[in-house]
């Protein structure tokens, strides 16, 4: 894997773009006055936002140059061994961005990629999107608020929220219906647009991303899973989502499918088996706290109701006596 680091300082904005920069810093004003109530020091990175890239040469220059421009925000691009003029596209961005390249030398997949940047991120708040055009920047203040405010710990852009300009494949809400309403009735969990990109994440959760299974388009049901399983606050946020005006999706729905029964059959097990878990640790807690209101000396003292803390050759004890 070779990573590749913009460098180059450029002095002033070409004139054809000083007025595209103006209109771009109007545009995401709103955001930076935000973000500044978290900066702590000149070379902290709050947002990284990260773009996982196959063969997207018509659509990769626009998306970045889309992006905000501030040195607390930083874009890394993951070429997961694209085959076209991609990386060509995004030698000839003018703007001088924080910027970082990641190439595979394979390719791995969508949720590969996205574990690349994850690697390479350094943000508070991590931001995914496509590179394919579908997705407004302008958006990115929608998403990671949350975050800040402690509302949720991760949030997910939904079309149906917010809105969507094209015509929706009918297979394709029928199969986001489908996940919908497992994730519901399983998970507890509401998620109407649970295929979509467009995320972001507080860095503390980032163990949702170890192991993961599946490294497809599973991989974002996945994460709603591992989120939900592990209790942290999963919230939709409304976004705008347009039409792919070039390329095609990589989606293989066959696949996808196969993927998404063995996902929901794998995590389904293992949330009942953290419920028992859950359960006996309960139970011993219990009986651990009748016993030290036996005991006049303990009486008063503060249980800790992380079973970790309590003493384990109380059980053992107990056992045999």
């Amino acid at each position: 894997m070779t990573i590749l680091t913009s460098s180059e300082d450029v002095d002033a904005d070409p004139p054809n773009q000083s007025l595209l920069k103006s209109s771009q810093d109007n545009d995401f004003q709103s955001l930076y006055d935000f973000l500044e109530n978290f900066q702590k020091g000149d070379d902290q990175v709050i947002i990284s936002i990260i773009l996982p890239m196959f063969n997207e040469e018509m659509t990769i220059k626009n998306v970045i140059e889309s992006l905000p421009n501030q040195k607390f925000i930083e874009v890394i691009v993951v070429n997961d061994k694209s085959t076209d003029g991609s990386l060509k596209e995004i030698e000839n961005i003018k703007k001088n961005l924080n910027l970082k390249v990641v190439n595979h030398k394979l390719n791995k997949g969508y949720g590969s990629a996205i574990l690349t940047g994850i690697k390479n991120a350094k943000g508070d708040v991590i931001v995914t999107m496509d590179s394919d055009g579908q997705h407004d920047p302008k958006d990115l203040l929608t998403l990671v608020r949350p975050i800040f405010t402690k509302e949720a710990d991760y949030t997910i852009g939904s079309r149906y929220l917010g809105t969507f300009f094209y015509q929706l494949p009918v297979s394709t809400r029928l199969g986001e219906l489908f996940v919908e309403k497992l994730i519901q009735i399983f998970f507890g969990k509401k998620i109407m647009n649970n295929q979509n990109g467009f995320r972001a994440f507080n860095r503390q959760i980032l163990k949702i991303f170890d192991n993961v299974r599946y490294d497809g388009y599973a991989f974002c049901t996945e994460q709603i899973l591992r989120a939900s399983i592990e209790g942290y606050k999963i919230k939709e946020c409304p976004i705008k989502l347009y039409d792919r005006k070039h390329g095609s999706s990589h989606v293989v729905l066959s696949k996808l499918a196969i993927n998404m029964f063995s996902l929901f059959f794998t995590y389904l097990v293992k949330k009942i088996k953290l419920t028992v878990i859950r359960k006996d640790r309960y139970g011993m807690l219990k009986i651990y706290e009748k016993e030290l209101k036996k005991s006049p000396e303990l009486k008063d003292l503060r249980i800790n109701r992380e079973l970790i803390y309590i003493n384990s050759n109380f059980f053992v004890e107990k056992r045999f006596t």
